[in-house]
């Protein structure tokens, strides 16, 4: 009695068996053929994705937009004295020095060699010696505002370049170099210069 069953058992499982492969396979060819009408649809798609450079996300550059950042703008320069809050002590007391040398002095000229020297024989293993008043980004004394034109891009790791157009034929490039300190960016360089 049992071999009677044994064949329609196997039977039906053959059949059942084979039922399952043409099922799934009949869907994964019309998958298939979804998949590549929607692929030819969407091919230009593809191609800008695979062909877009992966941009890393950078956060020091990031952190230099956001200095001129405020609600309505992503060009106004930051308040007055911003060297305190974006630098870091050490470059903050190189600008402030070189301020008092070689912008409005209080100095004789009598105090002025002495002076430039401990300047020079203090900072200049540390950074360049430029011999003029040099504040961050080039700003002068006072409240800049909206700047016409301002430009970020990455020159290396930690530097760069941050080119800025104040308006009335004020325009700098300015390479500034960023440190970590206490978890957050400082800028501990920024060589300006004055361009056309």
């Amino acid at each position: 009695m049992y071999i009677k069953f044994l064949p329609i058992c196997l039977y039906a499982f053959l059949i059942s068996a084979c039922s399952q492969t043409n099922s799934e396979s009949t869907q994964k060819t019309v998958d298939s053929a979804t998949a590549a009408t929607n692929h030819q649809e969407s091919a230009p798609e593809a191609i800008q994705k695979e062909a877009a450079p992966d941009t890393p996300h950078d956060e020091g550059q990031e952190w230099l937009k956001n200095i001129f950042k405020t609600k309505t703008s992503d060009k106004y320069f930051p308040a007055y004295n911003v060297e305190e809050i974006l630098c870091t002590k050490q470059f903050q007391e190189f600008i402030t020095e070189s301020g008092e040398l070689y912008g409005p002095s209080n100095l004789t000229e009598e105090e002025y060699p002495a002076a430039e020297k401990r300047y020079k024989d203090k900072w200049s293993k540390i950074y360049p010696i430029e011999e003029r008043e040099m504040w961050l980004f080039g700003r002068g004394n006072g409240d800049m505002g909206e700047l016409k034109k301002l430009d970020i891009a990455k020159l290396k790791d930690n530097v760069y370049r941050v080119s800025i157009d104040y308006g009335e034929g004020i325009k700098t490039q300015n390479e500034v170099t960023l440190v970590l300190e206490n978890g957050g960016y400082k800028i501990d360089y920024c060589k300006t210069e004055f361009v056309d």
